[in-house]
């Protein structure tokens, strides 16, 4: 059955409930696997939107609460479905005013034709031959035909719903959660990353055994309420990151509310956001969820006083690669909270030439002449870094126009910037070089672009932020 199941799932994905009991019957199942991998592989003609769109509501119309779980949790955020239509898929019409295409709607029609009648109508037919070919066409007739397939066996055989799968009535009920989503893509945040990471950081807490004090010590049906408190002054981040957490390993019984949104001056005392859920589900979250919470604000807050002690200079504070493994996308969104700018994402989206990079190219001239020849027309940022003011004008006679002065003295700095403003072509000075906060000013006031810190993530202290819980007066 392991050898049957593995290549239905991932790498390290356990299979689902669904994949374990159709294993009953492996022929079938091996059979049901070249199938589904040409409905839901490359070779369909329809895109990951569309695809998800006819399979949620076809579920939704067959009542199959359990696959149309499995596809909103994991398909929902990548196929770009908003919580407002996610909604209206389960709930709503294709006369919702969340569906502005005329594709999607469409889309939401046949699939409800097809439950209701078993067929299309003439009339709906002309108007999904405009906006699908052929070969579409039938790609949207045998979907939704395997999805009630799936549907039936899987309602019929009972099989029970995945521990971390929304419901149909908790679409409704986890609105304030399920906006965190949207936040966080308004962050330019990837919501589905950001939940694979907090499903990581999770499993290194409880493991395969769980939370051993909890279910030896607390109630299973005892409720919890927790008030997410600032211990001291600074910038609040990472309440969406928390409140998705909350709806995916919480589950529809939670309840987070934010008080205060990321980006805001936080006070001693001052309460951030309330939880209330079933308490085995709030302490077993508590941990990942502060720790998360006091480190992005940690970092906001650090950013927030650099930012501070530049104003009025124009000079922008950015940070670097100096990131804690696998969080870079979440700390840089907490310096951007804090008010500072970023640098690059990582090695692949912007191109910075360093002292090594100089070394083993032969020279400043030798390195940018091969970044110009490998990426001609400037696709990329190119920024070149120079330790001395010979190597500056030796960047500035090459053409260079973004410069980074590493480790400069400030009266050095000046010279720099006077030197770049000579130039007929605008060239964006940055400073670095491990300064520290009481340095911030006269280095910005040697007219320099931006100063790029490492410290506001690799070193920023976490700010102190409690959990104050009381019990329910009640069970569930």
């Amino acid at each position: 059955m392991a050898d049957a199941l593995a290549p239905m799932m991932p790498p390290g994905v356990p299979p689902i409930a669904l994949f374990r009991t159709f294993a009953k019957n492996l022929p079938m199942t091996k059979a049901m696997h070249a199938w589904g991998s040409y409905e839901l592989g490359r070779a369909l003609s329809l895109s990951l939107r569309d695809r998800e769109i006819l399979i949620d509501r076809t579920c939704v119309r067959c009542g199959c609460e359990y696959e149309w779980g499995v596809h909103v949790s994991f398909f929902a955020d990548r196929a770009g479905l908003s919580s407002d239509q996610v909604t209206s898929l389960t709930h709503g019409s294709p006369d919702d005013s969340c569906w502005s295409s005329a594709r999607d709607r469409l889309l939401v029609r046949a699939a409800d034709a097809l439950h209701d009648d078993s067929s299309i109508s003439e009339s709906l037919w002309e108007l999904l031959a405009v906006e699908f070919d052929e070969t579409e066409l039938l790609d949207i007739l045998l979907l939704c035909g395997w999805y009630h397939a799936i549907s039936f066996a899987a309602n019929a055989a009972g099989v029970p719903l995945e521990p971390h799968a929304p419901t149909f009535d908790s679409v409704k009920a986890l609105d304030g959660a399920g906006s965190a989503r949207d936040t966080l893509r308004r962050a330019n945040l990837d919501p589905a990353e950001v939940l694979r990471l907090l499903r990581t950081t999770l499993a290194e807490d409880l493991s395969d055994a769980g939370d051993l004090t909890s279910s030896a010590v607390v109630p299973a049906d005892a409720n919890l309420e927790v008030t997410f408190t600032s211990r001291q002054s600074g910038v609040a981040c990472g309440l969406p990151v928390v409140a998705l957490l909350c709806e995916d390993a919480v589950g529809p019984s939670a309840r987070f509310t934010s008080l205060v949104a990321d980006g805001d001056g936080i006070a001693p005392g001052q309460h951030l956001a309330t939880l209330s859920a079933p308490a085995p589900s709030v302490l077993a979250v508590e941990r990942t969820a502060l720790n998360l919470l006091t480190h992005l604000s940690g970092i906001a807050t650090a950013t927030r006083a650099w930012v501070d002690a530049v104003e009025g200079t124009g000079v922008t504070v950015r940070d670097t690669r100096k990131t804690t493994p696998l969080l870079r996308s979440l700390e840089k969104y907490a310096v951007r909270c804090g008010g500072g700018t970023n640098h690059r994402q990582g090695l692949f989206d912007e191109i910075l030439v360093k002292d090594n990079h100089i070394a083993a190219a032969g020279g400043i001239a030798n390195a940018l002449d091969r970044v110009a020849a490998a990426h001609p027309g400037a696709a990329v940022p190119v920024q070149i870094e120079v330790d001395t003011l010979d190597q500056l004008d030796e960047a500035l006679a090459h053409g260079a126009d973004q410069i980074m002065l590493d480790n400069f003295a400030v009266s050095d700095m000046r010279v720099a910037v006077e030197r770049a403003r000579g130039c007929s072509r605008d060239v964006r000075i940055e400073a670095s070089g491990g300064f520290r906060l009481g340095d911030a000013r006269e280095v910005a006031l040697t007219g320099v672009d931006s100063i790029s810190v490492g410290s506001i993530t690799h070193s920023a202290p976490a700010i102190d932020i409690g959990l104050d819980a009381s019990m329910s007066a009640g069970r569930q």
